[in-house]
């Protein structure tokens, strides 16, 4: 699956492909992932998270709400919303250049 990382701790934002929780895991660097969906100016993504990130000492904040307030720490990996089965979905690059229009990441 062709998705975006965003890497807090090497501070850069690649596509990678990645190819199920082996891949999730090396990535965001963490045993339990959460995969989120959150909306960027009405597109929705899914978003692979940490799932305890919260609670790790050298936390790095890589989202953030409208209003400033932390919504999700650690690397992250941005990919289409899920389909009517329930799986994750390529990004095009149509959504990739959606998401660096709205965000800082790229």
């Amino acid at each position: 699956m062709r998705a975006l990382l965003i890497d807090t701790m090497e501070n850069k934002t690649e596509v990678v492909e990645v190819d199920g929780l082996k891949d999730y895991y090396r990535l965001i660097g963490c045993n339990t992932i959460d995969i989120v969906s959150r909306g960027i100016k009405g597109k929705y993504y899914d978003i692979i998270c940490d799932d305890e990130g919260t609670f790790k000492d050298d936390l790095r904040i890589s989202a953030i709400d409208d209003m400033g307030r932390p919504m999700l720490v650690g690397n992250l990996i941005v990919c289409g919303a899920a389909d009517e089965e329930g799986n994750l979905t390529d990004l095009t690059e149509g959504d990739i250049k959606h998401i660096g229009k709205f965000t800082n990441v790229m």
